[in-house]
């Protein structure tokens, strides 16, 4: 995929556009993508990804984001996205909607049609949405396709959904709602080795502070590190059995039948299914019989499920 930056712009030949945060890239943005392929495959123009990278100011209520850059970059070619540009969301919110459409979409773009989805919102204020964005377009003799929602169940398919069920705890409900297994690839960090003391040894990860962090608690878990994939259990957390403050929360991963270094290194970890939130237990040893209990919980997960 190419990013596109401020230097190429304007373009010099028309495209066929979708534009939004695309925070997880879930079945919805799936849609979007769809469609923005399938124009651009009729019309034999390139196509692009109008987006932000992650920033405090970008989400809105103090939200976290579901995914990185990077991880959105991936997951939007995997749908089909030929170039992505990554907009300074401090330049656009202050343009009134009529500024960005002339200056961003028509004027850097030269946009032949443009998707969006039917609650895009745009402009300063947040003054712009769905139906003003096509009436603008549509001036210009550009073509707005708004794709509606798509709805799971009785609840209509979006990012602010997905954070909720991570929350909440509900893996498999985000991860339905994503498309794919939720997963976060960050790097493994040096930590106190506490597990290797009651004989689990675990490598340990710290969320960003711009990611959302699921419901604390012990999870069925896929690691894949070098291209492999090995099961474990997850424990997110502050680890109040062993921590006398509560820390940043950090995903504690113990992988079964698994005892390389992997200290630097990145590996992904996909939660399957939450076994049980996150307590204090009385003692160390009582904390390492329920993490027994905890392996049989995921290896009968695995047994019956993958």
């Amino acid at each position: 995929m190419k990013i596109i930056t401020d230097k190429d712009l304007p373009l010099s030949g028309r495209t066929v556009l979708t534009i939004g945060a695309f925070d997880g890239v879930h079945i919805g943005h799936a849609c979007l993508l769809r469609s923005m392929c399938a124009v651009s495959g009729e019309k034999q123009l390139p196509n692009v990804v109008w987006t932000f990278a992650e920033s405090p100011k970008a989400l809105q209520n103090g939200a976290k984001y579901i995914t990185g850059s990077l991880e959105k970059m991936d997951a939007l070619e995997k749908l089909g996205a030929e170039q992505i540009y990554f907009a300074d969301f401090e330049r656009c919110r202050s343009m009134t909607p009529s500024e960005f459409v002339e200056k961003a979409l028509i004027g850097d773009f030269h946009v032949d049609t443009v998707v969006c989805g039917f609650d895009f919102r745009f402009g300063a204020q947040r003054a712009g949405d769905a139906e003003m964005l096509k009436t603008l377009l549509a001036r210009a003799g550009v073509s707005c396709i708004v794709v509606p929602p798509v709805k799971a169940g009785d609840e209509t398919v979006s990012s602010t959904l997905i954070r909720r069920k991570l929350t909440e705890g509900d893996i498999e409900g985000a991860s339905f709602l994503l498309g794919r297994r939720y997963s976060f690839l960050l790097p493994v960090i040096h930590g106190r080795r506490l597990g290797r003391t009651i004989g689990f040894p675990t490598i340990n990860q710290r969320f960003p502070d711009y990611q959302v962090v699921p419901a604390y608690g012990v999870y069925a878990c896929l690691c894949e590190v070098d291209g492999q994939t090995y099961r474990g259990i997850s424990n997110i957390g502050v680890r109040p059995t062993v921590s006398e403050h509560e820390d940043a929360p950090l995903c504690e991963t113990h992988i079964f039948d698994f005892s390389e270094d992997l200290y630097d290194k990145e590996a992904r970890i996909y939660l399957c299914r939450r076994i049980r939130p996150e307590r204090r237990f009385e003692s160390v040893e009582a904390l390492r019989e329920q993490v027994e209990r905890d392996k049989q919980a995921a290896r009968d997960y695995f047994a019956n499920f993958l």
